[in-house]
């Protein structure tokens, strides 16, 4: 048996499987590296759109503000892709109350008048309800009682998150 282990072919094969198992290792950390990346990029695209809209709503209101012209309460229930006249690149349309969305994608729903973006790069394991982030337009500052301005006008906008509980019923209507 001695003998096996001295001859230089058993050694050389021991290093070729101790490399091909070490490659195997290395390609399995780079993949979940790289997969890792991808969702890190990815949450940080979602919020930069998320800023870039907010941050265009709040311009356009301030336009129309200066302009003496408030903005109106309307606009809380438009898309706001449209409102601005811009489409991201990755915006897909609005979407039907039962129609799942597309991975990757901004959608509104006009329905409930939220934004939602599913994500590309979840994790697999994850449910529906994970992969959505859903916004929903509001005005600010709310319209105060007894003001001699307008119901309807505004000042400026928000973008915030819908409530889980949202997110998940509206997940459990594309299942």
């Amino acid at each position: 048996m001695k003998s096996d282990y001295d001859s230089p072919r058993t050694v050389r094969n021991v290093r070729r499987l101790a490399a091909a198992v070490c490659a195997v290792i290395g390609l399995g950390l780079v993949w979940a590296m790289g997969v890792k990346v991808l969702q890190v990029s990815e949450v940080r695209a979602v919020a930069a759109t998320r800023e870039n809209l907010l941050a265009s709503l709040s311009n356009l209101a301030a336009e129309r503000v200066a302009q003496g012209l408030p903005a109106d309460a309307s606009w809380l229930r438009r898309n706001p892709f449209e409102l601005l006249r811009w489409v991201n690149s990755d915006y897909c349309g609005e979407l039907l109350e039962r129609q799942p969305p597309q991975a990757g994608c901004w959608h509104y729903l006009p329905a409930r008048g939220w934004l939602l973006h599913r994500s590309r790069f979840a994790d697999e394991q994850a449910e529906l309800a994970a992969e959505l982030q859903v916004f929903q337009l509001q005005a600010v500052p709310k319209p105060l009682l007894g003001s001699t301005e307008s119901k309807e006008a505004l000042i400026s906008l928000e973008l915030n998150p819908v409530p889980a509980a949202e997110v998940t019923a509206l997940a459990d209507t594309y299942q």
